[in-house]
């Protein structure tokens, strides 16, 4: 089924690329309703757009450049939220599961010193597992490029969670990022 027939039948698109759209923009704006508010939008946008949809690449990928731009426009729009720091002292959840609750959230916050475009590029690289010319497509960028904003933002990620000692026995990046592939997956 091509692009255009997908788009026909967009309540099956909306089914088969909503979990997807939703990941990717979660780790743009990094918190879960204004990702659930942004992807709606999204959608909205491209149900609307349908007929401005050339055909010339996948379906998908013209979804998902309209999921990064809104979430985009989320991020540059949104109200500060506070959110309280987990506290093991006064958790009573398992050790083991604050303890992958504390490197998520670690890896939350790493991600927020990024610029939207590259946490979009990390997020459907690390998170959705798309290859450097799909990234493209949906960035409106070329392959090269790609690389070079990941690895940018790889090393800010790298700098934002090292210790104040700025040596770390911790999992590195992206051992972090696939970790939370397989989580999401």
């Amino acid at each position: 089924m091509n692009g255009r027939e997908q788009l026909e039948d967009f309540g099956t698109f909306y089914e088969r690329n909503y979990p997807a759209a939703l990941r990717l923009a979660h780790g743009i704006v990094g918190e879960q309703a204004l990702a659930e508010d942004a992807t709606q939008d999204a959608f909205a946008a491209a149900y609307r757009q349908r007929d401005r949809y050339r055909g010339d690449g996948p379906a998908e990928a013209w979804l998902y450049r309209i999921v990064v731009n809104t979430a985009i426009g989320a991020v540059r729009h949104r109200r500060v939220h506070w959110v309280e720091p987990l506290d093991p002292a006064t958790d009573d959840r398992p050790a083991a599961e604050l303890a992958t609750l504390t490197d998520r959230a670690a890896l939350a916050e790493g991600l927020q010193v990024l610029d939207p475009r590259s946490r979009g590029a990390v997020v459907l690289r690390y998170y959705l597992d798309f290859d450097y010319g799909r990234i493209a497509t949906i960035l409106g960028t070329s392959e090269s490029n790609v690389g070079s904003i990941l690895s940018r933002a790889l090393d800010r990620l790298r700098a934002a969670m090292a210790p104040a000692g700025g040596v770390s026995d911790a999992p590195s990046v992206r051992v972090r990022l696939a970790k939370e592939v397989r989580r999401h997956g």
